[in-house]
Protein backbone atom coordinates (compact mmCIF):
# COMPACT_ATOMS: atom_id res chain seq x y z
CA UNK A 1 0.00 0.00 0.00
CA UNK A 2 2.94 2.41 0.56
CA UNK A 3 3.81 2.29 -2.94
CA UNK A 4 0.35 2.99 -4.30
CA UNK A 5 -0.66 5.89 -1.90
CA UNK A 6 1.10 8.77 -3.99
CA UNK A 7 -0.94 7.62 -6.82
CA UNK A 8 -4.00 7.94 -5.52
CA UNK A 9 -4.32 11.36 -5.77
CA UNK A 10 -3.65 11.35 -9.34
CA UNK A 11 -6.42 8.46 -10.07
CA UNK A 12 -8.93 10.30 -8.27
CA UNK A 13 -8.21 13.61 -9.96
CA UNK A 14 -8.12 12.06 -13.25
CA UNK A 15 -11.81 10.02 -12.45
CA UNK A 16 -13.67 12.65 -11.01
CA UNK A 17 -12.29 15.68 -13.27
CA UNK A 18 -15.42 17.40 -14.25
CA UNK A 19 -16.55 17.27 -9.96
CA UNK A 20 -13.31 18.58 -9.35
CA UNK A 21 -12.53 21.04 -11.76
CA UNK A 22 -15.90 22.47 -11.11
CA UNK A 23 -16.38 22.22 -7.80
CA UNK A 24 -13.34 22.05 -5.90
CA UNK A 25 -10.90 24.39 -7.40
CA UNK A 26 -9.59 27.31 -5.58
CA UNK A 27 -9.34 28.76 -9.09
CA UNK A 28 -12.60 28.04 -10.43
CA UNK A 29 -13.57 32.33 -10.66
CA UNK A 30 -9.98 32.93 -12.50
CA UNK A 31 -10.59 30.53 -15.92
CA UNK A 32 -7.63 32.44 -17.57
CA UNK A 33 -5.09 30.37 -15.12
CA UNK A 34 -6.71 27.13 -16.72
CA UNK A 35 -6.51 25.58 -13.21
CA UNK A 36 -9.27 22.76 -13.93
CA UNK A 37 -8.30 21.68 -10.36
CA UNK A 38 -4.67 21.26 -10.42
CA UNK A 39 -4.49 23.08 -7.45
CA UNK A 40 -6.69 20.53 -5.09
CA UNK A 41 -4.44 17.76 -6.73
CA UNK A 42 -1.27 19.91 -5.67
CA UNK A 43 -2.66 20.26 -2.13
CA UNK A 44 -3.79 15.99 -1.95
CA UNK A 45 -0.55 15.26 -3.26
CA UNK A 46 1.25 17.57 -0.21
CA UNK A 47 -0.81 15.66 2.25
CA UNK A 48 0.20 12.19 0.84
CA UNK A 49 3.94 13.18 1.37
CA UNK A 50 3.47 14.14 5.25
CA UNK A 51 1.23 11.69 6.36
CA UNK A 52 4.07 9.13 4.28
CA UNK A 53 6.77 8.07 6.54
CA UNK A 54 10.50 9.00 5.81
CA UNK A 55 12.36 6.16 4.54
CA UNK A 56 15.53 7.54 4.79
CA UNK A 57 17.00 4.73 6.83
CA UNK A 58 15.85 2.03 4.80
CA UNK A 59 18.08 2.69 1.87
CA UNK A 60 19.65 -0.60 0.57
CA UNK A 61 23.71 -0.38 -0.20
CA UNK A 62 24.23 -1.54 -3.72
CA UNK A 63 26.66 -4.22 -2.76
CA UNK A 64 24.20 -6.58 -1.41
CA UNK A 65 22.50 -9.05 -4.01
CA UNK A 66 19.62 -12.14 -2.86
CA UNK A 67 21.23 -15.34 -2.37
CA UNK A 68 19.15 -18.66 -2.67
CA UNK A 69 20.27 -21.41 -0.56
CA UNK A 70 18.92 -24.60 -0.44
CA UNK A 71 19.88 -27.74 1.55
CA UNK A 72 18.92 -29.86 -1.55
CA UNK A 73 20.87 -31.29 -4.14
CA UNK A 74 19.25 -31.36 -7.19
CA UNK A 75 21.21 -34.17 -9.95
CA UNK A 76 19.51 -35.45 -13.27
CA UNK A 77 21.36 -38.42 -14.89
CA UNK A 78 20.82 -38.49 -18.55
CA UNK A 79 21.12 -42.18 -19.85
CA UNK A 80 23.25 -42.94 -21.70
CA UNK A 81 21.99 -45.39 -24.30
CA UNK A 82 20.99 -42.12 -25.94
CA UNK A 83 24.57 -40.73 -26.39
CA UNK A 84 26.42 -43.37 -27.33
CA UNK A 85 27.65 -44.19 -30.38
CA UNK A 86 26.80 -47.19 -32.36
CA UNK A 87 29.06 -48.32 -35.02
CA UNK A 88 27.51 -50.79 -37.64
CA UNK A 89 29.78 -53.54 -38.74
CA UNK A 90 30.18 -54.84 -42.44
CA UNK A 91 28.30 -51.44 -43.65
CA UNK A 92 28.60 -50.38 -46.91
CA UNK A 93 28.13 -46.68 -45.33
CA UNK A 94 31.05 -44.07 -47.49
CA UNK A 95 32.41 -41.36 -45.35
CA UNK A 96 33.97 -39.47 -47.94
CA UNK A 97 31.08 -37.06 -48.22
CA UNK A 98 32.21 -33.76 -48.21
CA UNK A 99 31.22 -30.12 -48.80
CA UNK A 100 32.89 -26.48 -48.93
CA UNK A 101 30.12 -23.65 -48.96
CA UNK A 102 32.44 -21.03 -49.57
CA UNK A 103 33.57 -22.95 -53.02
CA UNK A 104 30.21 -22.83 -54.54
CA UNK A 105 28.88 -19.23 -55.13
CA UNK A 106 25.35 -18.68 -55.58
CA UNK A 107 23.99 -16.95 -58.71
CA UNK A 108 20.58 -16.52 -59.45
CA UNK A 109 19.40 -17.52 -63.08
CA UNK A 110 19.54 -14.92 -65.93
CA UNK A 111 16.22 -13.80 -67.05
Amino acid sequence: MLTIRPVLPLIDYAVNYDYISEKLCENKNKPQLLCNGKCYLVKELAKTSENAPKQNNLKISSGFTDVFLTDQIFTFNFPTKYFTEKIKQGSSYSSFYHFLACSDIFHPPLI
